[in-house]
């Protein structure tokens, strides 16, 4: 750190203004390595000199990071002359503190206050992406579509177009999760829909909340050194809740799973390697019916969901057997080899121990059929580590679509935003991003010639799940 002026050391840690802490240097109250500082503009290194004020440490910070529970009522502000500001409320004297965005007047929660303008302003940067997640009470009857308007981008009364979000459901109070900080932005989202919001708390921003945090409403406290490394590194796009920061690729930072509340898997090409079975099993059944296997299949049918594949097995290559005749010939065919020859990828299973080990919530979301799902995890041994199979026959839509990982989420009783997913093709990873949830790319040998895209498309790619251990 570079030396300071003593009065410029002294108003920058709130000690009063440039004359005031200049009595206090000349009436010998502060000391630097034993003796009085006598002029204020002598030079001082807090990293180096002890320092004393009155007799007692002084600890020079060159920023300070406190989290406040807002309660209603209070001004996210530095100043105002007629209501108590965040600032005045905490009792917050350093020079240049400030909130970290706003909170609307009678918006509660979670707000970071610094002097730390260079994180907060990327923090705030559009580019960012940083979530901001809102529990939220409305009156009115959200439609029941409300999901997808969200996650397409509401469009607000003024013709302002806002960024897709995340909304958890239709219940109420819900969680949404919005990636910018428009003018009474929720409450307008909301209100385009036809419903006002009458109650709003922030749970979290980035990687801070609520719950971690432990603060009980209208409390505040510094960020432990804990807290601060994790801000600072998910600023630096070095955690896996940086996607707009994402690093990805060998030798580069790998997701933590710790920082998550519960993992979803596909299970074909991401838990088991048994993409090449497809391929086998879709050219056996073809040549039944004396019809050479297209090349570009697979990549036709990839993330579709069982009934879909069927449907269109049908009708492109109008096979005379229903649907319900296909998908159960199939079904016989896939657990013969599920049960005898499909291996699971590296690492899976260590990596499951220690998912559990952690207490970790574990998910399936797939494509497949419940039937092969059951028939694969019972071979391996492992079906006992998973608490719930989503498979894409539950839903309205198969991937890309995020319908799979939002009935996921919602059986979990989590929000999305603190889901990681584990995806081999590219339509699953923009099925879990689609749903507001960091993705990390497994490679495989059936999508290698997808892999750039899979990296771009993704916030992590690993090999191997020993990497993660």
């Amino acid at each position: 750190m570079k030396e300071l002026r003593a009065d410029r050391l002294l108003t920058a840690a709130g000690y009063g203004s440039r004359t005031e802490v200049k009595k206090l240097i000349r009436a010998g109250r502060l000391l630097k390595n034993g003796t009085a500082v006598q002029r204020p503009e002598e030079k001082l290194d807090p990293e180096r000199d002890v320092l004393t004020l009155d007799g007692l440490p002084f600890q020079y910070k060159s920023h300070e990071y406190w989290v406040l529970n807002k309660p209603a009522g209070i001004l996210s502000a530095t100043e105002d002359r007629h209501r108590e500001t965040v600032i005045s409320y905490m009792g917050l004297t350093r020079k240049n503190m400030a909130p970290c965005g706003r909170l609307d007047l009678d918006t509660e929660g979670l707000l970071l206050v610094t002097d730390d303008g260079a994180l907060v302003h990327r923090l705030l940067a559009p580019g960012k992406q940083v979530d901001k997640e809102y529990e939220v009470y409305y009156s009115g009857t959200l439609p029941a579509d409300a999901t997808e308007h969200f996650a397409s981008g509401i469009e607000l009364e003024d013709g302002t177009l806002c960024r897709p979000a995340l909304l958890s459901g239709t219940e109420n109070p819900t969680r949404l999760t919005i990636q910018e900080g428009k003018f009474h932005q929720v409450k307008r989202m909301f209100q385009a829909l036809g419903c006002t919001v009458t109650k709003l708390k922030r749970l979290r921003m980035g990687p801070l909340s609520l719950s971690d945090l432990k603060l009980d409403p209208g409390t505040y406290r510094q960020l432990t050194e804990k807290e601060l490394r994790l801000l600072k590194d998910f600023e630096a796009g070095r955690t896996a809740k940086a996607p707009a920061e994402k690093m990805s690729g060998p030798g580069t930072e790998l997701p933590r799973p710790e920082d998550y509340a519960a993992c979803i898997f596909d299970l074909d090409g991401t838990l088991v390697d048994s993409m090449w079975m497809w391929h086998e099993l879709d050219q056996n059944y073809l040549a039944r019916f004396g019809i050479e296997y297209p090349e570009d299949l697979q990549l036709k049918i990839a993330g579709m969901s069982f009934p879909e594949v069927a449907d269109y097995f049908k009708e492109r290559f109008q096979l005379p057997d229903d649907v319900q005749t296909m998908m159960r010939d199939w079904e016989e065919m896939a657990v013969l080899f599920y049960r005898s020859k499909v291996p699971p990828k590296p690492g899976a299973v260590e990596f499951l121990r220690a998912l559990r080990t952690q207490k970790k919530r574990i998910a399936i979301a797939t494509s497949n059929a419940m039937r092969m799902v059951n028939a694969v995890l019972e071979s391996l041994e492992i079906r006992d580590y998973f608490e719930i199979i989503v498979t894409a026959s539950e839903v309205n839509a198969g991937k890309p679509k995020p319908d799979i990982y939002l009935e996921a989420a919602r059986r979990l009783n989590l929000s999305p935003a603190h889901c990681l997913v584990f995806e081999d093709i590219p339509e699953g990873i923009l099925a879990g991003k689609r749903a507001g949830m960091t993705v990390c790319a497994v490679r495989d040998s059936f999508s290698e010639a997808m892999e750039e895209e899979k990296r771009t498309l993704s916030d992590y790619m690993i090999t191997d799940y020993r990497e993660l251990l």
